[in-house]
């Protein structure tokens, strides 16, 4: 028998038999915010519902849900979500079935995909959720982190046609790969993508992202992919349409195809963190922190620099505070902010001499 429990204020029940990551929540509720971000009215589509907590709090904490519809293949998930709909007073749609059928059964203006492990092979027919939409939304979780983030390159070059990198900055690194894969899915779609808040948080990579169907949309977003290269002697880093070697070393490690853009949309993170400071969740004052952060990653070049390692590096007998290193790249003209990546991580645009000099 399960359980009931109780998250950010909503009551659910829960199954042995029915998958429950508590280590999400914080998870559920940047999403929720990302939901109540979106200005209009959507209709969502749990695709991997299980419990149905993370559709459950979409729909409780955000007006614009005008409708909801669960999914998943487990006869058990089904029979749980419905009770726990019902104790929730949600008039809700339920689809037990195979992914791959379901996307030609329901549609959807945003679509939830948070599988087991790599959200790869269902990228094919989440896009098939939005077959008569012009534009939608799509939320992606991808746990494979250990794939992603260069731990195994044969898997990720198998699953997102990318080679990773196992390095100061992999975790930044693998969101781009799996951003990446997604752009190439909706461009066979003639769908072009645009990230509106992404994160890195413990096991999981996370994106929500708004569509847009046009040829040339599609077009754009692929001319955003690239790669990244880093030196691994002396730590040098770029990033372009192909692979260079450090231009001191001259050697090279890359990563990539991956994507380049940004990887949030300013005005979009400002609207959730307006709707967090309304809300009384239990992380409120670390979700505000996180997309602070965020908001200060855009228009920032597609990695970070690890504090110890540069100070390493530089030849710096101690490690400079953050701050006091933040400044002194600042005070030579440079943009440097703390990233949400790595606590003890900066991003900057300052050249990679500039950054050694000040250490």
């Amino acid at each position: 028998m399960g359980v009931t429990l109780e998250e950010e204020n909503i009551k659910f029940g829960t199954s042995k038999k029915v998958f429950y990551n508590p280590a999400m929540q914080l998870c559920r509720s940047i999403s929720s915010l990302a939901v109540g971000a979106i200005q209009e009215q959507i209709d969502v589509v749990d695709a991997f519902c299980a419990s149905g907590i993370r559709g459950i709090r979409y729909a409780k904490e955000n007006k614009n849900v005008r409708e909801l519809t669960f999914i998943d293949i487990d006869p058990n998930a089904i029979k749980l979500v419905k009770k726990n709909a019902l104790k929730n007073r949600l008039k809700s749609a339920f689809k037990r079935g195979n992914i791959s059928k379901m996307a030609f059964e329901c549609e959807a203006d945003f679509l939830e995909i948070d599988p087991f492990g790599t959200p790869s092979p269902y990228l094919l027919d989440a896009f098939r959720f939005f077959n008569r939409k012009k534009s939608a939304y799509l939320s992606v979780t991808a746990t494979d982190v250990a794939v992603l983030c260069g731990g195994k390159v044969a898997p990720c070059m198998k699953n997102y046609h990318s080679k990773p990198l196992n390095n100061e900055f992999t975790h930044e690194i693998g969101l781009r790969i799996m951003i990446k894969k997604i752009a190439e899915v909706a461009a066979e779609f003639n769908m072009g993508i645009q990230p509106l808040v992404s994160f890195s948080d413990k096991h999981y990579l996370k994106s929500v992202l708004a569509l847009k169907r046009s040829a040339d949309s599609a077009y754009d977003s692929l001319k955003e992919i690239g790669y990244i290269s880093f030196c691994p002697k002396c730590g040098f880093r770029s990033f372009g349409q192909f692979p260079s070697p450090c231009q001191s070393c001259g050697l090279m490690e890359f990563a990539g195809p991956l994507w380049l853009s940004d990887i949030h949309e300013k005005k979009f993170l400002a609207r959730m963190r307006k709707l967090n400071s309304k809300r009384t969740y239990s992380d409120s004052p670390k979700i505000d922190n996180m997309l602070s952060l965020m908001e200060n990653e855009v228009g920032m070049p597609p990695y970070y620099y690890n504090v110890h390692n540069l100070s390493r590096i530089g030849n710096s007998k101690s490690v400079l505070p953050i701050n006091t290193i933040i400044d002194k790249i600042r005070s030579r003209g440079y943009r440097a902010f703390r990233t949400h990546f790595s606590p003890i991580s900066i991003k900057s645009d300052a050249p990679y001499s500039a950054l050694i000099e000040v250490l």
